[in-house]
């Protein structure tokens, strides 16, 4: 399905939206986080997304749609991933 003109800034819009949740979820992955915390966040993320994506289908069609998730993710940069702090060694005391 083609892209209307009333509809192109729509279309910006959630795929920017997207863009965000997509960053923040891979920020959560590597980023200093705790356990639940980590996984509720990152899940809220990809919710998210597939809600954008929803409301893209609606607009543009729902192979389009997914080929703009799939251009997301896969342009995502990587984050370099924070060192996790180390557990002391009872045993060498």
């Amino acid at each position: 399905m083609l892209q209307q003109s009333g509809n192109s800034s729509e279309v910006a819009r959630l795929r920017e939206q997207m863009t965000r949740e997509q960053e923040a979820a891979r920020w959560a992955l590597t980023g200093p986080t705790l356990g639940t915390a980590r996984h509720w966040f990152i899940n809220r993320r990809m919710e998210r997304m597939g809600a954008y994506q929803e409301q893209l289908a609606s607009l543009i069609g729902e192979q389009a749609s997914m080929a703009v998730v799939m251009e997301i993710m896969e342009n995502s940069p990587p984050q370099r991933r924070e060192p996790e702090p180390q557990a002391h060694d009872e045993e060498k005391r």
